[in-house]
């Protein structure tokens, strides 16, 4: 089912991007976890304490209080986390159809003897394998720094669950950016399409933060499927949300690759 010269060939393609991402989100942790103070006085949270509260609340920003996983909970896993892997997996997903069609790659891979199927299952197989691979990263520099530096702070059983849900997060809409790049003929527009969709979903999750008319927009939001009080603190919310993140995923990767089959390639 996979291509190996075409996997080999997307690796290469896109390293140095992935790269950059995962160092800026270690960077981040690195620095969270090494500069965590009990008070809530040091570290990256001061960065944060300057802006007006609403919109702290917003980001989620303090919302799960001074421990140290509710300060991993609402500084980087529900925005830092959620946000920076998509600088990543947008412009990968978009070029990994979009783009090959727009420039006219696909039309030699598919003069040889290769199904489309197996041709965009490699192409998901890239996508994912590099979407768990950063994950997997910034797991164990989270674990390693966070037992180093906090110590007995330091719920690993948290952390590791919040990485888990990052992961499913991130591979549903991965499937989401899947199918929009298996309709598009243009990267660009891909692109575009892409981002619009998941900054809406965004800032709908931060309206709905801020409670009161705007509580309900949780339930419009895929990104109200990941939220750090759904583990910290004995949450258990995740125990459903998750699985259906992954189902999710699975179903729209699925569907990318029937509409890819389907249609008309301009070939």
């Amino acid at each position: 089912m996979i291509n190996i010269p075409i996997l080999k060939k997307n690796f290469r393609e896109h390293i140095w991007l992935w790269g950059i991402v995962t160092a800026v989100l270690v960077l981040y942790l690195f620095l969270l976890l090494g500069t965590y103070a009990p008070d809530g006085k040091a570290g990256v949270i001061l960065l944060f304490s300057g802006l007006p509260s609403a919109v702290q609340t917003a980001l989620g920003a303090g919302n799960y209080g001074l421990s140290l996983s509710g300060i991993l909970g609402g500084y980087f896993w529900e925005n830092i986390f959620t946000l920076v892997p998509f600088v990543v997996s947008i412009p990968v997903a978009a070029s990994f159809v979009a783009g090959k069609l727009e420039s006219g790659a696909f039309a030699w891979i598919l003069s040889a003897p290769v199904e489309r199927e197996k041709l965009l299952f490699t192409q998901i197989y890239s996508f994912t394998f590099a979407l768990f691979a950063l994950f997997f990263v910034n797991c164990l520099v989270g674990i390693v720094c966070g037992l180093a530096f906090c110590g007995s702070y330091f719920v690993i059983s948290e952390f590791l669950l919040m990485c888990l849900g990052g992961f499913c997060l991130h591979f549903c809409l991965g499937g989401l950016l899947f199918v929009i790049s298996a309709m598009c003929d243009e990267k660009a527009l891909a692109v575009m399409i892409m981002t619009g969709i998941v900054l809406l979903f965004y800032i709908l999750k931060m309206l709905a933060s801020l409670g009161g008319i705007f509580g309900y927009l949780k339930y419009v939001t895929i990104f109200s499927m990941y939220l750090a009080d759904d583990v910290i603190d004995g949450g258990m919310f995740f125990i459903w949300k998750y699985p259906v993140l992954i189902l999710a995923g699975v179903l729209l990767y699925w569907l990318s690759m029937r509409i890819f089959e389907k249609r008309d390639l301009p070939l």
